[in-house]
């Protein structure tokens, strides 16, 4: 299995996303327009529907949350399936605006689909295993005291080793799902445990060169739009938990009251963070030796 070059591919992905910023723009405005909009909606009909009472009177809270998550992710994988052509040289060209519900696209919302449910029934597996080998070990061991700081340890251990095995499976699954979708076809997931292997930690590598510095300017730019007082009571909820409701009101008030301007950043930061985000798959893709289809030339 041929190995990802890190630094061949954060050097590509670079050169794409800025010397491309154009065409990155205009495949991506319409969906992330829309997912802004459908984010700053959402937070409105959310503020404005009641809270759950005892009485058990019903609120539209989940079932709008629920339709923001499945709109956002369509649109990502939306996103993501035209970067990603673009990227592989299957689309050539520039383009103008860019909006697409094919079966290429819903592929790959399929394949965001099956990985999270994976992922969900791999995390609960890990838990009830991690759980029920603490409890057997509180059991066997006749000395209360010391059967309880063993069950605590192995939890904890088990807790690390169980989140280390998540980060394992997510990584190989998702990394190259998209291009696989795009170059292959099906879903992508299998495909992508199959080219990956013996690269994680080069696919870890590429992360941090490619993501880290944009997330370091936007946890910055956050900071600053968001003000002190957000961040001295996120300091002040946990050192009071039991108070969290009381900060988490607060908090969000605040995040209410700056979200024009967080979605604004959102909105301008996108081309950057969509590239970064989506075209080093494409390129170690390619560098891996994932299969080469016909590019196809267009303007939209």
């Amino acid at each position: 299995m041929n190995k990802i070059s890190v630094g061949g591919v954060i050097a590509r992905v670079y050169a794409f996303t800025f010397g491309e910023i154009g065409t990155v723009i205009g495949l991506i405005w319409i969906p992330t327009v829309l997912s802004v909009v459908g984010s700053f909606l959402l937070q409105r009909l959310i503020s404005g529907q009641p809270l759950p009472d005892p009485s058990g009177a019903p609120t539209l809270q989940p079932v709008f949350s629920l339709l923001y998550i499945v709109w956002s992710l369509f649109l990502t994988s939306m996103i993501g399936a035209a970067l990603t052509r673009q990227a592989l040289g299957l689309r050539k060209g520039p383009a103008i605006a860019h909006f697409a519900a094919g079966s290429e696209e819903f592929r790959v919302m399929g394949g965001f689909a099956m990985l999270y449910l994976l992922l969900f029934l791999f995390a609960l597996a890990a838990g009830v295993a991690v759980t029920l080998l603490a409890g057997a070990l509180s059991v066997v061991v006749p000395d209360k005291a010391i059967g309880q700081a063993a069950m605590a340890a192995v939890a904890s251990v088990g807790a690390v080793v169980a989140a280390g095995a998540l980060i394992f499976v997510m990584v190989r699954l998702s990394f190259l799902m998209i291009p696989s979708v795009v170059g292959e076809g099906g879903f992508g997931l299998t495909r992508s445990w199959e080219l990956t292997r013996g690269n994680f930690w080069r696919i870890v590598g590429v992360a941090l060169g490619t993501l880290l510095p944009v997330v370091i300017v936007l946890a910055v730019v956050e900071e600053l739009i968001l003000g002190p007082d957000y961040f001295a009571l996120a300091g002040q909820m946990l050192q009071d938990i039991q108070h969290f409701p009381k900060y988490a009101e607060q908090m969000q008030a605040i995040i209410e009251h700056k979200s024009p301007l967080l979605l604004g950043v959102a909105l301008l930061m996108a081309p950057i963070t969509n590239g970064l985000f989506f075209t080093p798959a494409a390129f170690a893709y390619q560098m891996i030796g994932g299969k080469r289809v016909v590019a196809s030339s267009s303007v939209e």
